[in-house]
């Protein structure tokens, strides 16, 4: 059996749901435990590969955009999940929109939620024995394994939603990707509660990140592709 995956659960210690969580992610090998969301946001505890952030209040984007901030300010980034079990759709649009890797609404098994981690961890933490991947386009180089895009020499940190997305742009080289196919990249057998308005979403943050708006183009009707390689 392999290592197992290490997840912090941020949410008030003590909640017996989240306590009962625990207990039953460790039956499917996985090292948890839960963590107050301040002290994590402080750096005061030692947070795990992948955080899942418990959500007891819909609708909270100040909240989604504090815990993405401090996500990206790690090195190495741990991968995000929320979990807003009383939520709604709305709820995981607002969560992936900020940057989360992925997120959940409503009832989740914990064996559900553990491969969630398990999908998460993989895309964010590859120690595998492959060589480090690298993409050009352009001015761009893109370094798979470490989550970082060059462009001109600056470097842009993408999450793992971002990374798969921006990946298989590049790898098309100019071919039009439906949402559907990018939806597939990011999320893929995960995506079954998950809009294609969320690819919309991940777009509009990397143009943003990028700086350069026109590196990723939008094709009316189909879907996106990456400008051509000058």
């Amino acid at each position: 059996m392999g290592t197992a995956v290490g997840v912090t659960i941020v949410a008030a210690p003590g909640e017996p749901l989240v306590e009962s969580l625990v207990t039953e992610l460790r039956r499917e090998v996985l090292e948890g435990h839960v963590a107050a969301l301040e002290p994590v946001l402080a750096g005061e505890v030692d947070t795990r590969a992948v955080v899942l952030l418990w959500v007891p209040v819909s609708g909270d984007a100040p909240l989604f955009d504090r815990v993405v901030r401090w996500a990206d300010a790690r090195r190495p980034r741990p991968g995000l999940i929320g979990w807003a079990a009383t939520g709604t759709r709305a709820d995981a649009e607002l969560g992936l929109d900020a940057g989360f890797d992925d997120f959940v609404v409503g009832p989740c098994s914990a064996r559900e939620l553990a491969a969630r981690i398990r999908a998460v961890h993989r895309r964010v933490h590859w120690n595998g024995t492959r060589r480090p991947g690298r993409l050009r386009h352009g001015a761009m180089m893109l370094d798979t394994d470490g989550h970082e895009l060059w462009i001109d020499g600056k470097t842009v940190a993408l999450t793992s939603t971002e990374l798969s997305v921006v990946r298989a742009l590049m790898r098309a080289r100019g071919r039009t990707m439906s949402r559907s196919e990018l939806l597939d990249h990011a999320w893929g057998s995960a995506n079954f509660d998950i809009s294609e308005r969320a690819v919309d979403n991940v777009v509009l943050r990397l143009r943003r990140k990028l700086g350069k708006p026109d590196l990723i183009q939008t094709v009316r009707g189909v879907g996106f592709r990456i400008a051509a390689d000058e």
